[in-house]
């Protein structure tokens, strides 16, 4: 009951403010700088429209998901769920699922900060896992190398090289511990609206490899809870399998309706052999909508 708590609570909060956290310093020049002034800021962004003041979007929806329990579990759940729906740009931030602050960045390359999480899972809801301890809530976090690889400012449309190392924590609200880190690097083509309506897609394609105290959370199987069907495992660091995601909107003047897919393939992992893995495919999809009922002019 608890992990069911805790899991409907982090997809209510990642519904309502995105679960990737950016944060933009300079690694080269800045360009396109506004002047500090008591009015509010002109700037202009790769791939972004021109803003000449803060705009929001403020109003309710739901979430329909269906995911595999983790990577290699065959099991999955099902969440619906009502959300609140909240959009905010400006010249300094933007929080559009996800939150970004545009403090400064170059015409080729952006230093980021961004996260990542997996929800909890009651191994006794797995076959693989069961009699096996829980597994808590995830969180992913640390810099991410950026290189734009078009020329963004002349189109809405911008193709990057991306290049995250994250450490991961787990928790169940009474403990910390950290589980080692990841590398995932991939190339994203975004599109955005050009206007305050219309169509938006992402697409992410890349490649995951992390350390061995990584994949041991998940896929190490100790002596003691061996079986006759599940023998004991350890787990190597390195490839943990490819992955793509896709995320598209379309948004009318009161409405926004939304569907996400994040795929992973678990072929050819280091831990592929673990007898936790049940199957080599991992998805997560989410599709829903929201009522816009109240907006900055």
């Amino acid at each position: 009951m608890i992990h069911q708590t805790i899991r409907f609570i982090i997809a209510l909060l990642s519904i309502t403010f995105g679960v990737t956290f950016a944060i933009t310093v300079p690694v080269l020049p800045a360009y396109a700088e506004a002047e500090n002034t008591h009015e509010a800021e002109v700037k202009s962004y790769p791939g972004d429209i021109t803003l000449v003041r803060p705009q929001w979007d403020l109003g309710i929806g739901a979430g329909a998901f269906r995911y595999n329990l983790y990577p290699g579990a065959k099991q999955t759940a099902d969440l619906v769920l009502p959300a609140p729906y909240f959009t905010y740009r400006s010249p300094k931030l933007e929080i559009d699922r996800g939150i970004r602050s545009f403090l400064y960045r170059s015409e080729t390359a952006v230093l980021d900060i961004s996260a990542d999480f997996g929800l909890p899972v009651d191994s006794d809801d797995t076959v693989a896992r069961k009699g096996m301890p829980d597994l808590d809530f995830m969180l992913q976090i640390g810099p991410s190398m950026e290189f734009l690889l078009n020329d963004a400012r002349r189109s809405y449309f911008d193709i990057r090289f991306e290049l995250p190392i994250r450490l991961a924590f787990v928790s169940d609200f009474t403990y910390v511990d950290s589980i080692g880190y990841l590398i995932e690097p991939r190339f994203s083509f975004n599109h955005r609206r050009i206007a305050r309506t219309g169509l938006s897609h992402k697409t992410t394609v890349g490649l995951k490899f992390a350390t061995d105290d990584f994949y041991a959370y998940y896929y190490d199987v100790a002596p003691e809870y061996a079986t006759a069907t599940r023998p004991g495992y350890q787990s190597d660091g390195g490839f943990g399998g490819s992955f793509i995601n896709y995320r598209i909107s379309y948004k009318s003047k009161d409405f926004i309706y939304w569907l996400l897919l994040r795929y992973q393939s678990l072929r050819g992992a280091v831990f592929e052999d673990s007898p936790l893995v049940v199957q080599n495919d991992y998805l997560f999809a989410g599709v829903g909508f929201a009522w816009i009922f109240a907006s900055s002019l």
